[in-house]
């Protein structure tokens, strides 16, 4: 569904200072039908990783390359802007909304690509925000102004904004870090279950190791603007790589009742 080609960047092209590279000739290839999430320490290029991704900043030098379901790439850079918004949504962690929108009304810009300039939304377009906002609970305050809503309620709102796109993949950047762990086990089932029913990518930065190998299908480690590592979640979910990459001495070990490896640390 979308690939990396030797990706670098820094937020400093136009100094003739020699910055370092923020991303370091970063190569992946994201396919349909799993969850993909990327760990890694503050700073080490993460969300910057995602922002090129989903075409809101331009590679100093390689691609990112979208492919469609009768497999046509294309550079994320050189689509228009509601065909990008058909194909990638994205929750964001900082999603500021001021002005005073229902609930609904929000949920409902996620169908903009869809929706004609000046037109109302369709009748399927209300059919999948009344769905969606079902799913994600956010029908119990769908006529609440959007600035009246704690962090944890605004999430979900942008959150169910994002899954009435209806798009291939769907892009989570820190999406859970407002919620309690009721609604994020929630969503992250409702998301798993969009994966493997509708074959869809989902590509997450958490900083939740331990949720991200439960419901991971493969892990991606990131330093210092690279891949440290990268693979199915049983695989590289191993105590030399989280010690190199976080600079902690974990233990690893398989859990029954989460059905996943979990990392265990101590003072």
């Amino acid at each position: 569904m979308i690939k990396l080609e030797n990706l670098n960047f820094t937020y400093d092209n136009f100094s003739t200072l020699p910055y370092p590279a923020v991303i370091n000739n970063v190569s992946l290839n994201f396919k349909a039908g799993k969850f993909y999430s990327i760990l890694g320490p503050n700073g080490c290029g993460k969300t910057t990783l995602l922002d090129l991704m989903i075409g809101h900043l331009k590679p100093i030098s390689g691609k990112v390359i979208v492919k469609d379901s009768v497999s046509h790439e294309r550079n994320i850079l050189s689509m228009p802007k509601r065909e990008v918004a058909k194909n990638i949504a994205l929750v964001s962690q900082n999603y500021n909304i001021n002005f005073p929108f229902t609930v609904k009304e929000v949920v409902m810009m996620g169908r903009h690509p869809y929706i004609g300039r000046f037109a109302n939304p369709s009748k399927k377009d209300i059919e999948i925000v009344n769905k969606v906002m079902e799913l994600t609970g956010t029908d119990k305050f769908a006529h609440r102004k959007i600035t009246d809503l704690s962090g944890g309620e605004r999430q979900r709102c942008v959150f169910a904004r994002a899954l009435s796109q209806d798009t291939p993949l769907l892009f989570l950047d820190e999406a859970f870090s407002n919620m309690d762990i009721s609604h994020t086990i929630r969503l992250l089932n409702l998301v798993k279950k969009e994966v493997k029913k509708h074959n869809k990518t989902i590509i997450s930065v958490f900083h939740d190791i331990n949720l991200a190998a439960i419901w991971s299908d493969e892990l991606i480690f990131m330093k210092n603007g690279e891949i440290a590592a990268s693979g199915e979640t049983d695989e590289v979910m191993t105590e030399e790589i989280i010690e190199t990459v976080f600079h902690v001495k974990p233990k690893v070990e398989y859990n029954p009742y989460s059905r996943a490896k979990q990392a265990y640390f101590r003072t």
